[in-house]
This record gives structure tokens, C-alpha cells and sequence, in this order.
């Protein structure tokens, strides 16, 4: 990242970063900033006089002519500057300016003896400030701030337990508790129906006002627009399928001919081709999205081109104890394993089993976020104290309870210990 590096005279200041520059100054509550050259810059550095010169050629587009510098920039706001705040006087009225993480600052009236309040220390700034904002003094006791957040916002008090106990009494800490769990649960519900809907669009058309009521009017009229395609398409698709029923036609002559076990005997060189043939193809063993241990599974459609299909959920939570669990089968020839380990509220582990159709290999890898964004494995296991084995550990089970179901499921020759030919390439993590 490149440094930054502020100026701060009379008049201005200056911004420089590598080979780029803006000076900015303030008149009253007004705020002026101009990206400029090098040689503006050095012209303002040169006198007041100067730097006036150069500011008004910024903000007028022209030179000053004669006198006009005199009264320029000048102005009836009194300015006082506080702690995160900063307070306007004109014409004996007063307003405070409190600056905000996210928005923009926020203006608010206040008084004269509230400006002289503020004024007086750090913390009579601050209770200036929450007066303005919302018209009550913050309480006496630090604590009680929080306290009303997390009474407003219950699902907070999951994040660190230890200190949710000492700042609420036992019984409150309990009914707090359980709202939160009340309200994960119903958030986990929305946004599965969500995410079903956003990978069937066509179902918008179909699902109540209140579904419809959870997504923005943008993401409704994106869905609308993607179920017209999806439309469009089908009957394309519709078109197509009778050279695959062609193709599976043949499969049956050599099904009448006796030859039936000898093909899926080739075709099937592992559990994972079985899996996947199961479902998008002829074959001897029940199809996989009808296993007993598959907790949720749709299928938008009977044809042979179904996009995308989890097969293996369980709930997903934001908590320490439940992690996601998946299978998917993409039908251009993948199936992908998943399965995620939460470290903390920002931070999880991600486990991957990818397998390819056509060339017989399955990839193991790992793959670690913090606050949503990737970072290195080793980092996160050293930083919360988490080792290898562990996380070889969940990887290796994963893929055990997948090939142990589907054994049970299917009856297939192929088990955990003999998954049949195939490759297998490891992230040097799960080695």
C-alpha cells in the first residue's frame, strides 16, 4: 500500500501519495478538496499569498485579479475542534458535527452551554455527542450501553458468552439466550428458501408476498429476468433430448443383448463414478438423491440438464458446535465434497474433495477465511492453536461417512477402503 503523507498549512493542507497530490482547506462548515499538480503544490508551499492564489484558481477556474484576495476564504463560522467532533458558531447560533464510521458526518444543533460542556473534556465531548444524537444523557454505568444493544439485538450475546454472563443476571442472560437461538433459526430457515429460489428462479413467479418480501426490488426483477431465460431455453433443451434418448436407447440394446454388467462394470470405476452416474444416467443402483442420510434435497426438474444439485445438508450455523456438510453434482462431470469448520464468528476452516469425471482424480485441499477472505492455512492453525492431525482428521471422516452412506444406500462393491481406480492429489496440510 502506498504511504500517505498530509502537509497542514495556514491556509491548506496538502495529500501526497507517490506521484499524486490534492490539496483540501475548509471555510466554515464547507470542505474543498482538488486533485492538483506538482507544480500547484509547490506554488502554495511558496507564501500565504501563494497559497491563496492557489485556491482560488481551484475553485473559480481563473487567476485572482486584483483586491479579490482580500476578503477570500474568509468567513463568520467559528470553528471549535474536539475529540471525534467539531462545533460551528455563527451569528450566536451553534451546531455540532460528530464524525461517523460509515455515511458520512452527522450535524446536529446544539446549544451554548452545550458547546462549552463539550469542550471541557474528552468525556463531556463524548456525552455532548450521544445527547445531540439521541436527546438522553448515556448512563453513569459503561456497561449499560451494552446492555441495551444486546437487549435490542439479542443474537449478539452468543458472540462471547463469559462476558454476557457478568453484565446480565442469570435469568435475563437465559431468556436472551433464547431469543437469539429463536432468531438464528428463523434466519437459517429465509435463507435457505433464499438460496433455493436463487438457484430455481423460475420459482418466483409462484412463491407468496411474504417470500417475495426478502429480496430487495432489484434482486426480484434479476430473478424475473433469469426465469424468462430459463424459458426461453427449456424448450431448446426439450429439442436436444431426443439424441439423448437415443443414446440411452443404446444402453438398453446392450442391456437386452447381456451385456449390461460388463458396460457398468467399465463405466463404473469407482464410487464416485457410481454416484454420479446414479444420477445423471442409466443405472443399476438406486439414484444417490434418494439416500436416507440426505437431510434436504430439491430437483427442480425430471430432464437429464438439472445445473446444479446439493444432495447432503445439514444446518449451517454461525455457533462453534454445527458446521455445513455437502455433496454436490454438477453436471458437466464434477462432484464436490464439502465441509467447514468454524474457528470463530470471522474466521473457518474450508475442506474440499473435488472429483473428476473424465480424468478420474480426486482433489484434496483446504482452504482457510477470515473475515471472509482467504488467508494462509498454517496462519490461522497457529494463530487459534489448531493442529494438522485435527484438521486431517475432519478431512478423512468426511470422506469416510460419504463412501460408508453410500455403500449402505447402494450396495456397491466399492467401500472406503477400496474406493476402486482413481487418483488422489492432497493439499500437503492433509498428507
Amino acid at each position: 500500500m502506498q504511504e500517505v503523507e498530509i502537509e497542514t498549512y495556514k491556509h491548506h493542507g496538502i495529500w501526497i501519495s507517490g506521484d499524486e497530490y490534492n490539496i483540501f482547506w475548509f471555510r466554515g462548515k464547507e470542505y474543498f478538496s482538488y486533485d492538483v499538480t506538482e507544480e500547484l503544490v509547490e506554488k502554495s508551499r511558496k507564501s500565504d499569498k501563494d497559497a491563496l492564489e492557489v485556491m482560488f484558481y481551484l475553485e473559480h477556474k481563473r487567476w485572482p485579479e486584483e483586491g479579490e484576495l482580500e476578503n477570500y476564504n474568509k468567513t463568520d463560522v467559528k470553528t471549535y475542534v474536539g475529540d471525534s467532533f467539531t462545533i460551528y458558531e455563527e451569528n450566536g447560533e451553534y451546531e455540532i458535527r460528530i464524525e461517523k464510521d460509515h455515511g458520512g458526518p452527522a450535524f446536529y444543533p446544539i446549544t451554548k452551554e452545550l458547546k462549552e460542556k463539550a469542550l471541557k473534556s474528552p468525556r463531556d465531548g463524548y456525552e455532548v455527542a450521544i445527547y445531540a444524537e439521541t436527546g438522553g444523557w448515556p448512563p453513569k454505568d459503561p456497561e449499560e450501553n451494552n446492555r441495551k444493544f444486546i437487549r435490542e439485538n439479542p443474537e449478539f450475546v452468543l458472540i462471547n458468552p463469559e462476558k454476557m454472563q457478568k453484565i446480565f443476571s442469570k435469568e435475563e442472560y437465559d431468556y436472551l439466550v433464547k431469543l437469539a437461538k429463536e432468531k438464528q433459526e428463523k434466519e437459517k430457515i429465509a435463507e435457505r428458501e433464499k438460496e433455493e429460489i436463487r438457484e430455481n428462479p423460475e420459482l418466483i413467479s409462484w412463491v407468496s408476498e411474504k417470500k417475495r418480501n426478502m429480496f430487495s426490488k432489484e434482486e426480484i426483477e434479476r430473478l424475473e429476468v433469469q426465469a424468462n431465460e430459463i424459458k426461453k431455453t427449456r424448450k431448446e433443451k426439450l429439442r436436444k433430448q431426443w439424441g439423448k434418448i437415443i443414446a440411452v436407447s443404446v444402453v438398453v440394446l446392450i442391456f437386452l443383448s447381456g451385456g449390461l454388467y460388463g458396460y457398468f462394470k467399465i463405466t463404473n470405476r469407482n464410487a464416485f463414478q457410481e454416484m454420479y452416474n446414479s444420477y445423471y444416467h442409466l443405472s443399476p443402483y438406486r439414484s444417490v438423491e434418494h439416500m436416507p442420510q440426505l437431510n434436504e434435497h430439491y430437483r427442480p426438474t425430471i430432464t437429464l440438464w438439472d445445473r446444479l444439485t446439493n444432495l447432503y445438508s445439514k444446518e449451517v450455523s454461525l455457533t462453534y458446535k454445527n458446521f455445513k456438510k455437502s455433496i454436490t453434482l454438477v453436471e458437466d462431470g464434477q462432484i464436490v465434497l464439502e465441509k467447514y469448520i468454524p474457528i470463530s464468528e470471522d474466521a473457518r476452516i474450508e475442506i474440499y474433495y473435488s472429483y473428476d469425471i473424465k480424468t478420474y482424480k480426486l482433489t484434496n485441499y483446504v482452504i482457510a477465511k477470515e473475515r471472509s477472505k482467504e488467508v494462509q492455512v498454517e496462519e490461522l492453525l497457529e494463530k487459534y492453536n489448531i493442529s494438522k492431525g485435527y484438521v486431517k482428521g475432519v478431512s478423512d471422516k468426511l470422506l469416510d461417512s460419504v463412501l460408508t452412506d453410500w455403500k449402505n444406500f447402494s450396495g456397491s462393491p466399492y467401500s472406503k477402503d477400496n474406493m476402486g481406480t482413481l487418483t488422489i492429489e492432497k493439499d500437503e496440510i492433509l498428507k
